[in-house]
């Protein structure tokens, strides 16, 4: 292991062992040891703090406060702000999509672009999709982040429970989401990406839907597409 390795180990080990409940230290190191930083930090955020704790943890990030044992935890070590740049690139597309789709949607309105996601934000699901999608870790404490997520954001047919319809303007919204993603990850962010390619989504996309909500939005996807082909002709 080189120098700097061994440095950056030492910094995360302490890093943990500073917010870690005495008698918890053990337990956490040796989940350190043995499946790593990024499970070690998931568990003791869902297993083992407090509401006190994990509230100064929130503040301390939000505030910027670097002197906080909890800042050099989740941000200098666990790199948390990085799903937050995620999380406004996402958004960012969110409202570029929007604007494209905005003529042929109905229902949603651009305040639902504007407040789209935010409870990524919230600690409840940073830590879980920080272990996911900047460490690459699935793990109990993003299966709980996903939740709380499809559990409070209402353009995911998921808010609705098994059978339930969703409302017009979320159902909107989930396409918008769809294409939002298409666009960033799929077809580079290009701004000259066409219209159509941005709702040209796999089909295993949509099973997700109730039937009814999904024919509404394969119609939708439909129609999109047929007037955006009339004008490249």
């Amino acid at each position: 292991m080189s120098a700097a390795s061994t440095t950056s180990s030492d910094d995360e080990r302490n890093a943990l062992l500073a917010v870690t409940p005495e008698d918890k230290c053990s337990e956490i190191l040796t989940l350190f040891e043995e499946k790593g930083f990024v499970e070690a930090v998931s568990f003791l955020w869902n297993e083992v703090l407090e509401d006190e704790a994990k509230l100064e943890a929130e503040k301390a990030v939000i505030s910027h406060d670097t002197d906080n044992k909890f800042y050099n935890l989740l941000v200098q070590n666990f790199k948390i702000k990085e799903h937050f740049s995620q999380v406004c690139s996402h958004r960012k597309f969110v409202k570029k999509s929007f604007e494209r789709l905005k003529k042929y949607l109905t229902h949603m309105k651009a305040d639902d672009a504007e407040k789209h996601d935010l409870t990524k934000f919230t600690m409840a699901q940073a830590v879980g999709y920080t272990a996911r999608w900047v460490h690459g870790v699935d793990n109990k404490a993003w299966q709980s982040a996903l939740e709380h997520h499809y559990c409070n954001e209402p353009h995911h047919p998921q808010y609705y429970g098994h059978g339930g319809r969703m409302e017009m303007r979320y159902l909107e919204e989930s396409l918008v989401d769809m294409a939002a993603c298409r666009w960033e990850r799929q077809l580079g962010g290009a701004e000259d990406a066409q219209t159509r390619d941005l709702v040209t989504f796999n089909p295993v996309f949509l099973k997700r839907y109730h039937d009814e909500d999904r024919e509404i939005i394969e119609d939708l996807i439909k129609r999109i597409q047929e007037e955006e082909e009339k004008k490249e002709e």
